[in-house]
């Protein structure tokens, strides 16, 4: 990295972009909770949505202000054209409206598979600059500077807690280089303010002036879901999730309930099935134990994430591992072979229809066909959205 002369008192470059968000540290907002897919409740008058342009961006009118809690508001002066972003469902929601990050804290290869499985979308890895040298690395200002992004979506509280920043630090990058505008959306940090992962996606949409892709992309959903619930049969099976890692000769299980709002467990909301946790917080998660495990007994365990973050044959050996073992193989869901992959920690939009299209096929196989062990080998006639349509929304032709 070269050696820049950079004066941190100084705003740098933000004469279009002004970072007017007010970095509200660990304190707690009243947070907008609804159903998955409810628009946002805090949206103003300046942040309304244009519609009528088939166009990749909207005409922007500028000055517009967008609120993103706990971050706070932003003056856009112009209309950002680069972002930098954490590993998540923020950067998902970019690339759905067709915008590849300039940087990532580290960009992880396993959700790439996604884009690679659409017709017409090409992801340029080599653009991508990384704000960490490596996991083991410490946060660098000078990255942050020298990435020079027109938007951060990160939630400001999770910059800090993996920093070691506090506010004053936040408030020198939001000056200098950009704003800090994103939230959590896979699980409630200290539960409030909490997004869905639409109104999160009509947030960013807001930030980029996309709001014709963004109504694109709720049409589509919408349709997709509505043709995937109107086939659900009418008996629900029972479904414990499981989320990091599910290792049958651990000491622990990290369990996560369903019907909490969160975003990494939404595919199973969606699919109407029963959490076999039912009554528990587990927000996060909690660990428990072979009693509990076998107390519960779900009809099916379901390993979240591990559809991004594993292949079929790592997953087929957990199973044959639960198979063998003494006390998970008394499990009804193990005995039947019901286990289901899903995705889930960097799930936005376009990741959502393929974790819904894959859990269908694996609790369902006799309404939706047998699933093929990966989202690349999935029988045109078996598909549950159209890639085409996915890809043409991308590309901005809404």
């Amino acid at each position: 990295m070269q050696d820049r002369d950079i004066s941190y008192g100084v705003p740098r470059r933000r004469d279009v972009l002004k970072a007017g968000c007010s970095i509200l540290g660990g304190g707690v907002l009243a947070g907008c909770l609804g159903n998955d897919d409810a628009s946002s409740a805090d949206s103003t008058a300046a942040e309304s949505t244009t519609n009528g342009e088939s166009t990749a961006a909207n005409d922007a009118s500028t000055p517009y202000d967008v609120t993103v809690k706990p971050a706070g508001t932003n003056t856009f002066e112009e209309v950002p054209e680069t972002y930098a972003s954490f590993p998540g469902a923020w950067m998902d929601i970019a690339m759905a409206l067709g915008i590849q990050p300039a940087a990532m804290m580290s960009l992880e290869q396993e959700q790439l598979k996604y884009y690679e499985a659409l017709p017409d979308i090409d992801v340029d890895l080599d653009s991508v600059q990384p704000l960490l040298e490596s996991s083991e690395s410490e946060f660098d200002k000078e990255a942050f500077y020298e990435v020079d992004a027109d938007v951060h979506l990160m939630d400001p509280r999770i910059l800090k807690r993996y920093s070691g920043w506090d506010d004053s630090d936040l408030k020198e990058i939001e000056q200098n280089v950009g704003p800090i505008l994103g939230s959590l959306i896979r699980f409630p940090y200290d539960r409030d303010p909490y997004y869905t992962l639409y109104e999160a996606f009509e947030k960013a949409a807001k930030i980029f002036q996309r709001q014709a892709q963004y109504e694109a992309w709720v049409d589509l959903k919408d349709s997709v879901f509505t043709e995937i619930q109107s086939r659900l049969p009418d008996d629900s099976p029972t479904v414990g999730a499981f989320i990091i890692r599910f290792n049958v000769d651990g000491k622990g299980f990290m369990a996560a309930n369903i019907d909490a709002f969160r975003n990494d467990t939404r595919t199973f909301r969606k699919l109407g099935v029963d959490t076999a946790f039912k009554g528990e917080t587990y927000v996060p998660y909690k660990k428990i134990g072979y009693e509990k495990l076998l107390e519960v007994d779900p009809e099916y365990i379901a390993l979240v994430d591990n559809l991004t973050k594993s292949d079929n044959e790592t997953f087929q050996e957990t199973v044959e591992a639960a198979k063998n073992h003494e006390t998970m193989s008394q499990l009804t869901a193990v005995q039947n072979d019901n286990f289901v992959r899903s995705a889930g920690t960097n799930m936005g939009p376009v990741i959502d229809l393929f974790s819904a299209e894959a859990v269908a096929m694996q609790l369902f196989p006799d309404e939706f066909g047998e699933w093929p062990g990966t989202i690349d080998d999935i029988p045109t006639e078996n598909q549950l959205f159209d890639r085409q349509r996915v890809a043409d929304i991308i590309n901005g032709d809404v």
